[in-house]
Order: C-alpha cells, then sequence, then structure tokens
C-alpha cells in the first residue's frame, strides 16, 4: 500500500498530455457506396481486388515455405553424381573441348544450365564449371527444376567490357 501512495506522488507532477483536435478539413468527407460514380477516383473497388491479390500471394508464399522448408541443400559437384574430371592446371590442351563438352552434357542431363553472355575461351569455361559451378549449393529436387548458372554474374567486369564496346 505504501509503495502505490508514494508512486501516486510521484505522478501527481506529470500532466497527462491532451488529445489532439481532429483536423475538421476531413470532417465531412465520406466514402461514396459501391457503384456510385465516384468509385473510379477513389479506388475503393480496387482496393478491395488487391487485397484478395494479396491475401493469395500471401498464400502462394507460405506454400512455397512449407514445400522448401524441407528442401535438402547439396552442392552441384554432388548432384550430378561426383563425376571424374581433370583438375584445370593438369588439363591437356587438346582434351579441352572434349571434356568441356562431357561436362556440360552431364549438366544439362541434371537441368543445370551453365551460360556465357560473351564468347570466352574453352580453358575458361572449364575453369569455371570446376572450380566455382562445382562448388555452388542448389536445393536437391525430384522434380529436377532447372538451374541456370550465369557467368557474367560471377564476373561482372567482364559483362561491362561488352557494353563498352558498343559505344
Amino acid at each position: 500500500m505504501a509503495d502505490k501512495k508514494s508512486q501516486n506522488k510521484d505522478l501527481k507532477g506529470i500532466s497527462k498530455k491532451k488529445k489532439p483536435e481532429e483536423d475538421s478539413e476531413f470532417d465531412e468527407y465520406v466514402l461514396p457506396e459501391e457503384g456510385s460514380a465516384n468509385e473510379e477516383f477513389t479506388g475503393e473497388k480496387n482496393s478491395r481486388v488487391i487485397n484478395e491479390d494479396d491475401d493469395e500471394f500471401i498464400l502462394q508464399v507460405e506454400e512455397f515455405e512449407k514445400n522448401h522448408a524441407k528442401g535438402k541443400i547439396i552442392n552441384i559437384f554432388n548432384r550430378i553424381g561426383k563425376p571424374k574430371f581433370i583438375e584445370y592446371g593438369k588439363l591437356d590442351k587438346t582434351a579441352i573441348k572434349d571434356e568441356l563438352k562431357r561436362l556440360i552434357l552431364l549438366l544439362d542431363k541434371y537441368n543445370i544450365i551453365v551460360h556465357f553472355h560473351n564468347d570466352y575461351p574453352e580453358r575458361e569455361k572449364y575453369r569455371f564449371i570446376t572450380e566455382e559451378i562445382f562448388r555452388e549449393f542448389a536445393e536437391y529436387d525430384k522434380k529436377n527444376n532447372h538451374i541456370t548458372f550465369l557467368y557474367e554474374d560471377y564476373h561482372p567486369e567482364m559483362a561491362d567490357d561488352e557494353d563498352d564496346e558498343e559505344f
């Protein structure tokens, strides 16, 4: 009890804030009823459509999250069956074309696409796949959705060079 009295004494000096007065400019504004001529200007009907679309979108996101929460992440090298390949440093110039083709076909079998906007030497393409793409992780799925890797996403300065040449 003594605590409550001391708290009341402490609070006596503090004044309550007054509630701000409502802006009288908007007091008379009334939203039009559905189907009225002003509906297209107020967007009332459109807001109901947007809310329905938002609800549908939220449900789709929740479904996506639910399906992918159980997903297993695996690196690309393991996903394509841990293929044997020649290390980049030990690669013979005569074998590069065949090895690159073999890897691209193997990736394609698993719906993994490696794309190059520009023309690069086959040796660089092979290095990119074996040293960078094989280390990337992706969701392991039985539906075999496509996964696309773009060289210029990893090396953006290479994409800028092509743009400069056009000017």
